[in-house]
């Protein structure tokens, strides 16, 4: 039970106990007096639903049954009751082998009509036909044999059409005539997007879609002849996955495919780019000028696509149709999985010859993306969605490949591309690394096969973007020099073209190769995946010195430790040595795979070090002995020695230590000392694992800060003063040519939006002196400030300033001709400190004529809750009071969870935890089927605010002991305190020695109290015993009073 929810109990339902004794004792007597043929009436009953279930499943795998008259199906009853009691396919025994959807749309609505050919097993025939259907209105049913003929009664109900056909036969025709509206927001479905003064008309059926535009079977393994016909688009293009009949301008030819894979745009978008032959650009009017780049990005993917896959794109599906079509969506970022129509969002595709780095490494990753989709997600697809890990972990490793290869020159000479390997490591594993690690996160391929929206969006939208990427990244590199992951792809894109696929086909395609060619690294393939695919976490690795080398165990990693999850894990390892560095890529292929423990033989004099996990590539974190930490620091603050490090590992040691400190596995003082030598660094990857971390740690100093009356609100700047001097130095917040190093400008970015949040006072001083047009006194806004320092100029500028700057930045937003750096400029307003301003600007984007695009809306929000202490309060308001409203203006369910996690992320104190955790409980929450989501964002702020109690008084001393230091003239930035007893201990962590740091920072407001050998446990023991008894209590009568 979380902090926060005791002092709910506290503060809210003292009272309630005597009430709950009262209540046991009622009911105790109650029951004696129960009826008991009531009771067996029940068991019966839910015996009887039981058997109907595991005998229409059977019938799904053999076609037989025999009921028996006990067990017999009632028709307006039974299928209900097997729907809601099981999440199964959505009727066993039925196929549709064709569609046929005539869609007429008539303002904000539409008018639908399907023609369904419906085949039924001869055992189950006489069962109702149950199909998908959700926001439709049915308004008639018929059914037939050849000839839909005969007026049918029908039900919709819990997202379900069930059919009673006239007469029972094993192939029915079925007509369905039904309505629905269009969406505004671009959720799924068919929606209706809108830019300047114009619209288009989308249809986008991923994942589970479709039962929104037609009745069907929405689900991966319902594959069928399926086309589309549509009237009354007024607009001068249609475009979709096939061609057009040559009889009718309207009808679509059909494909096989599920349903969720459809898409249609209907647009007046112009063409601006034609990057390849067949292949085309649209976009909104006065994007001629931002399209070169993307178009030469575009063919690049194309072609390395089509060598990457062994699958050229046109040869995916016969009677696709015939060209590509690329849409730069203006105001919707949803991804497509359709076949020849896509969708980006603007600001990812369409650059001006000058622009940010930041949205170059933003928007090349998102093309490849959506390119890559074409081939995994369409060319092949899950078959349930809980194989989905599989498909988008394809995709994204496929388009990182490409985008890598994209940014390669064999020389390495130039400064303008990116560096995709550090990228890849900072933004997808060492971000999966952070997130994996909470108790809420999910395993990538859930035990139990998925049917219901909540449990598919909530599997698709997550941590399986980045943790699938990482996995097969790492696996990759555990099986030699030759690509064994883009073997499987290939052969899966081979056999398996536009089917299912699942993680045991996805193990056969690698071992079909690996095994004859492979280097027999891996002893059993599937126990190697399925280690990683279904099961949270990952493991740390412990290294401890030993008399011939080094000694190597593992335990699970994560933020709270959880009793009775112990995994091993199969971990691939690299490593290096002082006395022999080797950070070269050839030394990132693992020579040895650990499972329980390790020994590695190698000599180590006094001050040499070993150092795990080489460009930081595997799925792991690396703890080591006190004294390797210390020679680890060491080298990191000597110039010359730190060099010799590669600058990823750099960044590795800096995103564990923090980590590590975080978990209670190292001590804050160790975890400080390395944070401490960021200040030789001016590598974007080490700055990014420090921004990253330490923001964490800054927001929650500022909360502190506003709770305190005697707390420094600048106490992080102890710390950052020290860490950043090099960077000023070398770097800094001017720069002063115009063609320097790619990275560079985005290692600034990064660091002067991180110093100037922090109130950095150089850095405000140079947002201020760029912020403004040279001899304008003030009054004019300076249109040449360098792309990649514009957000935390603006941010700085609009933090300090006034009416006069928000003045000039929506005038800027006037004529702004780029989407991307309108929305820079949209994200910089969420750093006001003016309330009222705030309130304003977030009620703006759910106004019925909102000024702001669907997308920008939630960007918006976003940037209010991040931007400091006063407005994540306005906004956490803000979206309990609106949520309704919220989840039909920013995009439905997906977008409303999204913006749920990045409040919950962004809470600092115990008053907005309680808040919130109130609310997720609150039957008045208006959370619908978002609860699950709304409980896993509770827990990561209950996560969170534990950290805070454990450990931020402590942190706040130790940079006061900082200043101090740095007033005596000493800045080593060392703790006082005796390392001994950590020292003793070979730095493993409490959990798994049984003890308590009793040094590490923070313990003293940490849950768990240091233990000694005095036999006191016991009275602990009980008392625990009898609290966790109450609150259990408590608890439930709570459950019961809210049911």
């Amino acid at each position: 039970m979380s902090n926060v929810t005791l002092r709910i109990i506290r503060k809210t339902i003292k009272w309630k106990f005597n009430m709950f004794i009262f209540w046991i004792l009622l009911l105790s007597v109650f029951d004696k007096c129960l009826a008991t043929d009531i009771i067996t009436r029940r068991i019966d009953a839910n015996n009887t639903n039981s058997k109907i279930l595991e005998q229409l499943n059977t019938l799904q795998l053999t076609a037989k049954i025999n009921i028996t008259d006990d067990v017999e199906i009632a028709e307006n009853v039974d299928l209900n009751n097997i729907k809601r009691n099981a999440s199964k396919q959505v009727r066993p025994g039925q196929t549709v082998r064709y569609y046929s959807i005539e869609i007429s749309v008539n303002g904000d609505k539409f008018n639908g009509r399907a023609t369904l050919d419906v085949r039924l097993t001869t055992s189950t025939s006489r069962y109702p036909v149950i199909l998908h259907v959700e926001d439709l209105d049915i308004h008639s049913v018929y059914t037939g044999y050849s000839n839909p003929n005969f007026l049918s009664d029908f039900e919709v109900y819990d997202g379900l059409l069930e059919i009673r056909p006239v007469h029972s036969f094993s192939d029915l025709m079925i007509l369905i005539e039904y309505s629905g509206s269009l969406g505004s927001d671009g959720r799924g479905g068919i929606y209706r997007g809108q830019y300047d003064d114009s619209t288009y008309i989308a249809m986008n059926l991923y994942p589970t879609n479709a039962r929104r535009v037609f009745p069907c079977m929405d689900e991966p393994t319902a594959s069928s002849d399926i086309t589309f016909s549509f009237k009354n688009l007024n607009y001068n293009f249609i475009l979709s996955n096939s061609l057009l009949e040559n009889k009718d301008p309207h009808q679509f030819h059909p494909l096989v495919t599920p349903p969720h894979l459809w898409g249609v745009v209907a647009h007046n978008f112009l063409n601006i780019a034609w990057p390849i032959s067949k292949v085309f650009v649209f976009g909104r009017p006065g994007l001629r000028n931002q399209h070169e780049l993307a178009s030469i990005t575009i063919s690049q993917y194309y072609n390395n696509l089509n060598m990457w896959t062994g699958k050229n794109y046109f040869n995916i599906q016969d009677n696709q149709a015939d060209k590509l079509i690329i849409i730069a969506l203006p105001d919707i970022s949803k991804e497509w999985y359709s076949l020849s129509v896509i969708g980006i969002w603007e600001p990812y595709i369409c650059m001006e010859y000058e622009h940010s780095v930041k949205q170059r490494s933003i928007g090349f990753i998102k093309i490849a993306e959506a390119l890559s989709r074409h081939w995994f997600g369409y060319g092949i697809y899950p078959e349930n969605w809980k194989h989905e890990w599989i498909v988008s972990g394809l995709g994204i490793y496929a388009a990182w490949d490409i985008f890598r290869e994209y940014q390669s020159d064999l020389l390495s000479t130039d400064t303008s591309l990116l560096d995709v390997n550090s990228l890849f490591v900072t933004e997808i594993i060492q971000e999966s690394l952070l997130r994996d690690a909470y108790i809420s996160s999910q395993v990538l391929q859930p035990l139990d096969d998925l049917f219901d929206e909540m449990s598919i969006r909530n599997n698709i939208n997550g941590l399986i973007k980045y943790k699938a990427p990482a996995i097969m990244r790492m696996l990759r590199l555990a099986l030699g020099d030759k690509d064994f992951i883009q073997i499987a792809a290939r052969l899966l894109l081979e056999f398996r073209s536009v089917n299912t696929v699942n993680t045991f086909r996805f193990i056969d395609a690698i071992n079909s190769e690996w095994i004859a060619t492979g280097n027999g690294l891996i002893d059993n393939m599937a126990e190697f995946v399925n280690s990683w695919a279904q099961n949270t976490g990952y493991p740390t690795l412990h290294v401890s010195i030993r008399r011939m080398g080094v000694f190597v165990t593992q335990e699970r990693f994560s933020f709270t430790y959880q009793s009775g999850v112990d995994v091993i894990y199969p971990v691939p390892i690299t490593y290096t040595t002082s006395a022999n560095p080797n950070f070269t890529s050839q030394n990132t292929y693992p020579q040895i795979v650990m499972q329980h423990v390790m020994s590695i033989n190698m000599v180590l004099d006094d001050n040499d070090w070993v150092l795990l996990n080489i460009q930081g590539q595997g799925y792991y974190r690396v703890n080591y002995d006190i004294d390797l930490w210390k020679r680890l620091i060491a080298a990191l603050e000597d110039r010359d020695t730190r060099d010799v490090i590669h600058p990823l590992n750099r960044a590795t040691l800096v995103d564990d230590a923090l980590n590590l400190a975080r978990a209670k596995k190292l001590s804050y003082d160790i975890a400080f000392r390395v944070v401490l030598t960021m200040e030789h660094e001016v590598e974007y990857s080490a700055w990014k694992a420090y921004v990253r971390n330490m923001d964490y740690i800054r927001r929650r100093l500022d909360g502190a800060a506003v709770n305190s009356d005697h707390r420094d609100s600048d106490a992080y700047l102890y710390i950052l003063r020290k860490v950043i001097s090099r960077f000023e130095r070398e770097v800094g917040f001017y720069p002063i040519v115009s063609n320097e190093p790619a990275m560079t400008s985005l290692t600034r970015g990064l660091v002067m939006d991180h110093a100037c949040r922090a109130n950095y006072q150089p850095c405000i001083e140079a947002a201020i002196n760029w912020f403004y047009e040279p001899d304008s006194k003030r009054t004019v806004l300076n249109p040449h400030i360098p792309y990649d320092i514009r957000p935390a100029v603006y941010c700085a500028v609009v933090k300090e300033g006034g009416d006069q700057v928000l003045s000039l930045l929506q005038n800027r937003l006037k004529i702004e001709p780029t989407m991307y750096e309108r929305v820079v400029i949209l994200e910089s307003f969420g750093c006001s400190q003016d309330d009222a301003f705030i309130k304003t600007f977030l009620q703006e984007t759910i106004d019925e004529n909102s000024p702001y695009s669907v997308e920008e809306r939630s960007k918006i929000f976003e940037a209010v809750a991040k931007s400091n202490y006063d407005n994540i309060d306005i906004a956490l308001s803000f979206i309990t009071r609106n949520i309704e409203v919220i989840r039909n203006k920013y995009g439905g369910p997906e977008k409303l969870e999204e913006i749920m996690y990045i409040v919950a992320d962004n809470l600092v104190d115990e008053n907005q935890t309680l808040y919130f955790e109130q609310w997720v409980y609150s039957v008045n929450s208006s959370l619908g089927d978002s609860h699950n989501a709304a409980e896993k964002a509770r827990d990561l702020a209950n996560e969170n605010f534990n950290w805070v109690i454990s450990h931020i008084d402590s942190i706040y001393e130790w940079l006061l002991e900082i200043a101090d230091e740095d007033d005596n003239g000493n800045g080593n930035g060392e703790c006082s305190g005796d390392e001994d007893s950590e020292e003793d201990n070979g730095g493993k962590s409490n959990e798994s020695n049984g003890t308590e740091d009793c040094n590490e920072i923070g313990n003293e407001n940490s849950s768990n109290e240091c233990k000694t050998d005095g036999g006191d446990d016991a009275p602990k023991l009980i008392f625990s015993f009898i609290m966790t008894t109450l609150c259990l209590s408590i608890t439930t009568f709570n459950f019961y009073t809210d049911v």
